[in-house]
């Protein structure tokens, strides 16, 4: 650590109106190393932390400290005489690899305390925002490692995130093996934090956003104000008291390419506009719209039956809030592509989303081909639409409202059938080697926020894509008896 302080220059990084859109929730992964080789010197703790040191050095951003200047603007203070250094902690388990396999890597056979934050961005013992939690587990009979990693999405999004932890192990596996080309390599690897380089490349022209997307982040909130208004320390401290994780229930599910690509191309001869690019993760996004919209409406069929209580409920909750004949539909997408920087290495977190509004009178409608192409088709219609005008125009709402961030999270908290989806099927998920080769399994933490779904990656040697589904217990329970998904997807756990 020693040798970390000393490389380390003062410097000050005022975060992006980016940034600041997931700026309460952490990005958490956990990643499965097995000893397949019952090599003594596996993953040797010493190297492990010695190497972090020096990724660390290349990402001086994660021992920064952050300083809110309130309504949504704040900087990242890398201060060398007073440094927010991440946690580091390393432990031992009685859990041997075979278990966790047999499990299937169920969270219910992880290592005790192996996840060290949750999904809220909370301030640390000493009153700070650590912007790095790391755990580092070694497994009974030194069987296996898994290492936790966690980071804000204050500085981060799933690039940085995955480019740090692949960083990580390439220099461990440069000090262990003295690989002079990987450390060639490796010290030609690019780390951009500036965040000026989004200003930069925004293109002149101007594309206008949708109603559904103004119309979430322009309309006015006094408790959105107010959340924007506070700390990053007390807005934390008052989300994670919100519970947005309670009584939600997490499902990873397994979905083969072939039969994905199989059903895409029977929604295709549905699709009219030819010209429409329909991918095969907009047809798994829209299925999963079609699905939960149909689950709600089955929970609210059985609240009706249950009795004149949940009748009664449900009524005044229509009385003030409206009867919502709409699902709100956030598809996250990354403005990298749009402004055609994917290859110059930004760090700083790329994500907007792009909201939409899909009618209920759709998505409850019986799952087949036909009715599943007219959902994708607003699906693949946000992701065509995404392009530099469009991402432009995106900022400039942000940079004209920087306390707008809080508002889509107010707004998602009311009406409880939206949805977020993100497609990380292209992060490097299982790229982090520290010598011993990949990992054999990764995943976030059992239990995220409601009405969130991720795509990622399978395991090396498999193009399935696996689904994380996050909903409300009840919602869910129809989600994994709907039979269309359970002819294309397999349960994991």
């Amino acid at each position: 650590m020693d040798k970390f302080v000393s490389t380390v220059e003062n410097h000050e990084i005022p975060l992006h109106p980016l940034d600041t859109q997931a700026a309460f929730l952490n990005v958490p992964y956990h990643f499965f190393y097995p000893n397949t080789n019952q090599s003594d010197d596996f993953m040797p703790n010493d190297v492990l932390r010695d190497s972090f040191y020096r990724a660390l050095a290349r990402f001086p951003i994660l021992a920064g400290y952050l300083r809110s200047e309130g309504t949504g603007k704040t900087t990242v203070v890398v201060d060398r005489n007073d440094l927010n250094m991440p946690e580091y902690l390393e432990s031992t388990s009685d859990v041997l690899f075979s278990e966790l396999q047999d499990a299937k890597f169920h969270h219910s056979s992880w290592p005790n305390g192996l996840s060290t934050t949750g999904p809220i961005t909370v301030a640390s013992a000493n009153g700070r925002i650590k912007l790095m939690n790391v755990h580092v587990v070694r497994l009974k009979d030194n069987t296996g490692v898994v290492i936790f990693v966690s980071m804000p999405h204050y500085v981060v999004d799933g690039t940085g995130f995955f480019s740090f932890v692949e960083l990580w192990g390439k220099l461990c596996t440069v000090e262990r093996t003295l690989d002079t080309v990987l450390m060639q390599q490796t010290d030609e690897l690019e780390f951009v934090f500036d965040r000026d380089l989004i200003s930069r490349s925004l293109p002149t022209e101007r594309k206008p956003l949708d109603t559904e997307t103004v119309n979430v982040y322009t309309g006015f909130s006094p408790l959105a104000e107010w959340l924007a208004w506070l700390s990053p320390n007390t807005r934390g401290n008052v989300l994670s008291k919100a519970k947005f994780s309670s009584n939600v229930v997490s499902h990873t599910f397994r979905v083969p390419q072939q039969s994905l690509e199989s059903l895409r191309k029977k929604v295709c001869v549905h699709v009219d506009d030819l010209e429409l690019k329909v991918d095969a993760t907009h047809v798994l996004a829209a299925l999963i719209s079609k699905m939960v919209a149909q689950a709600h409406k089955k929970c609210e069929q059985n609240d009706q039956s249950a009795g004149m209580i949940s009748t009664l409920v449900g009524w005044v909750s229509r009385a003030v809030f409206g009867a919502e004949t709409s699902q709100s539909l956030n598809l996250l997408a990354d403005v990298r592509h749009g402004l055609n920087i994917a290859d110059q290495g930004y760090m700083g977190n790329g994500l907007i989303p792009h909201n939409t509004q899909c009618s209920l009178s759709v998505l409850e409608t019986p799952t087949d081909a036909e009715t599943l192409a007219a959902a994708t088709c607003i699906v693949s219609k946000i992701y065509s639409n995404a392009d530099g005008p469009l991402v432009a125009s995106f900022i400039d709402m942000l940079l004209a409202r920087p306390s707008c961030f809080t508002r889509p999270m107010v707004y998602l908290a009311r009406h409880p059938k939206s949805l977020v989806i993100t497609n990380e099927t292209g992060f490097k998920l299982y790229k982090a080697d520290f010598g011993d080769g990949l990992p054999e399994w990764v995943c976030t933490i059992p239990s995220f926020v409601a009405n969130f779904i991720g795509f990622l990656p399978s395991p090396p040697n498999s193009s399935d894509i696996v689904v994380n589904i996050t909903l409300k217990e009840p919602v869910m329970k129809h989600i994994v008896s709907n039979e269309f998904w359970r002819d294309l997807a397999t349960i994991v756990y």
